[in-house]
């Protein structure tokens, strides 16, 4: 995120962390990647950003990607969608055209029914513990962080400072949503790393509920 908090200007288009990130954060974020089961987003980051979430920047394996999309809205030539990079698991309610969800089947996407009208986190985690996944990398939106946090469902928080300030009331933040109204409801975090990467704060806390 900047200094202010944004991880996306207010028109959320553009990628522009990407002048800051630098080999070692690519790596970092590379090897986390490599360290866990699965990578999870949501469609508006899968459209807007169109990421691989592959590993290529260090040795190790591609984790399952997998796509929060309530809708179906992910588009047919997303990176994602490419099962030969690596397997890829699109989340959708029961709001999700069967059209789509065929369409994607064709493709060799895994396509899991989970929640109406939006995805149920908590079950979906459930269905992946049960297919062996025992490490999922967030790695956005605000809105998919919200829905964990939410939920008491995040273990660890990693924010990479950048040196930059976005502005903007509509900007979206590091964590979105309707968000808690009292202190008490306020997910607690304990310190565990800070580091200095070039001008980048790393940062990682543990969670305590």
């Amino acid at each position: 995120m900047s200094v202010d908090g944004k991880t996306a200007p207010a028109n959320r288009k553009g990628r522009l962390f990407v002048p800051f990130m630098g080999d070692e954060l690519s790596r970092r974020l590379h090897r986390l990647r490599s360290e866990v089961d699965a990578v999870l987003v949501g469609v508006g980051t899968t459209i807007e950003d169109n990421p691989r979430l592959t590993v290529r920047f260090v040795e190790g394996k591609n984790p399952i990607r997998v796509i929060l999309d309530s809708k179906a809205r992910v588009p047919m030539d997303a990176a994602v969608l490419n099962v030969k990079e690596a397997p890829t698991i699109v989340v959708v309610s029961e709001a999700a055209a069967a059209s789509k969800v065929e369409a994607l089947r064709r493709l060799g996407v895994e396509v899991i029914r989970c929640g109406s009208p939006q995805v149920n986190v908590r079950r979906l985690l459930e269905e992946l513990y049960e297919r062996g996944v025992r490490r999922i990398l967030v790695e956005g939106g605000g809105e998919v962080r919200w829905s964990l946090f939410k939920e008491r469902l995040v273990d660890e928080l990693f924010v990479w400072v950048m040196p930059v300030v976005w502005g903007g009331r509509d900007a979206p933040t590091l964590v979105d949503g309707l968000g808690f109204t009292s202190a008490g409801e306020a997910v607690g975090l304990k310190l565990s790393v800070v580091e200095k990467a070039g001008d980048v704060v790393v940062l990682k806390y543990f969670t305590h509920f």
